[in-house]
């Protein structure tokens, strides 16, 4: 298991159901011996990271008063003004003002790999990117790889865009199984 500080997030019940799900995460993987649940584990993965890159743009476009540590003041405005919903749009914006550089440039890329594999809980969804056969999409180096994702994406949140001093603890840390 890898502790994560959610000092990152903005909203409570985010925070709040982030934890929730990253404890479904770790259930999955416990019961994920002979790889049936692979799938599930990457959706999993999927949901928790949009989650956690959406609370730094909800913190951008909403806590105006409070800025976000490394993102400067014209860019904050800049995402402030934007609808930003989807995780599609979410990468594309971290990618557009460089929040997550420090992961080496194909890290967008590789979000957007996640996303259209997360995007097959629809079943009849046939995305050219990712195979039909479900049993050859989400395979257990799929998994692993998922899961090694999602602990450096929200390492990198909580060292870079922590909430001040003081107000930074009121979500517990985020326990992440490790890859």
């Amino acid at each position: 298991m890898v502790e994560i500080p959610s000092n990152f997030i903005g909203d409570f019940k985010v925070g709040d159901n982030l934890v929730y799900n990253a404890g479904v995460l770790r259930s999955l993987c416990e019961h994920n011996g002979d790889s049936s649940l692979n799938k599930l584990v990457v959706v999993q993965v999927g949901a928790i990271i949009e989650a956690a890159l959406g609370q730094i743009i909800y913190r951008a476009q909403n806590f105006n008063r409070e800025g976000v540590p490394n993102i400067a003041e014209a860019d904050r405005q800049a995402i402030e003004g934007k609808k930003i919903d989807k995780l599609n749009n979410i990468i594309d914006v971290m990618r557009k003002y460089d929040l997550l550089n420090e992961l080496g440039g194909g890290i967008y890329d590789e979000l957007h790999t996640l996303r259209r594999y997360r995007n097959k809980v629809h079943i009849q969804d046939d995305n050219a990117d990712v195979p039909r056969d479900e049993e050859v999409a989400f395979t257990s180096e799929r998994c692993v790889w998922s899961l090694g994702l999602c602990v450096t994406v929200l390492d990198l949140l909580s060292q870079k865009f922590p909430r001040p001093a003081g107000i930074d603890k009121y979500v517990q840390p985020l326990s992440i199984p490790d890859a």
